[in-house]
């Protein structure tokens, strides 16, 4: 895949996420992909953002920058929600969060392959 169909992809990987479209995320993601030095299945993948969304409903990831060099997309994430139930020590008070979020995914045969990231979890328990 070229830069260009491998942001595409991910455009839509995000559109996905997004629209909470569970099917169209795991298409998206290969049947075994490494997450910051772990091995994971897809389920495994899913069942992450499916966490991160019972927690912050309303979660939404807006791309902000893009650096890419097939096989690999970099990528800076605004991220913002509600928080519904506990996380981090803090309890689910309805409060607005926002945080920044990096990640380098590994794209081949337009699914992630691989994907070291970090958000700056700190500024959800504020």
């Amino acid at each position: 895949m070229n830069d260009d169909a491998i942001l595409e992809m991910y455009i839509a990987y995000l559109a996905a996420c997004n629209d909470r479209d569970w099917g169209s995320i795991a298409g998206f993601v290969h049947s075994s992909v490494l997450v910051n030095g772990v091995q994971r299945t897809r389920k495994q993948y899913v069942d992450d953002i499916r966490k991160t969304v019972a927690v912050f409903p309303d979660y939404a990831w807006e791309l902000r920058h893009v650096v890419q060099q097939a096989p690999w997309l970099a990528v800076h994430l605004h991220d913002t929600g509600t928080r519904h139930q506990m996380f981090l020590g803090v309890p689910g008070d309805l409060s607005p969060v926002e945080t920044h979020e990096f990640a380098m995914y590994r794209i081949a045969d337009r699914r992630i392959t691989e994907l070291w990231g970090t958000a700056d979890n700190a500024r959800l328990r504020l």
